[in-house]
């Protein structure tokens, strides 16, 4: 079966998170400005949440904003790249980070 997510990583990271500090879904999508549908598929990994949402979630969770974002960011990556062959998507990766090495 064919995974439907989008995103990988980051919904995982949150819904972890709320359920580590018990917290009902309703309640962070309220906090987000968002709604409860909208809020469990950003769980899910079928809808990405925007980036101002990020230092939100740090704050209230407790944890690091620059790690929150930098999962937030991989996981960017990680929809661009996830239908493509695994070498080229390596080798894309590779030439980003020698891109990035220079600056």
């Amino acid at each position: 079966m064919k995974d439907k997510r989008i995103y990988g990583m980051f919904g995982p990271k949150i819904k972890a998170m709320r359920l580590e500090q018990g917290l009902k879904q309703r309640h962070l999508a309220e906090l987000l400005g968002t709604d409860m549908p909208m809020y469990s598929k950003m769980e899910l990994g079928a809808r990405r949440v925007r980036r101002d949402q990020v230092p939100k979630l740090a704050e209230l969770y407790k944890v690091d904003e620059k790690e929150l974002m930098t999962l937030w960011l991989a996981d960017g990556v990680y929809a661009a790249l996830k239908e493509e062959d695994k070498k080229l998507r390596l080798d894309a990766i590779d030439l980003a980070k020698e891109y990035f090495s220079r600056k």
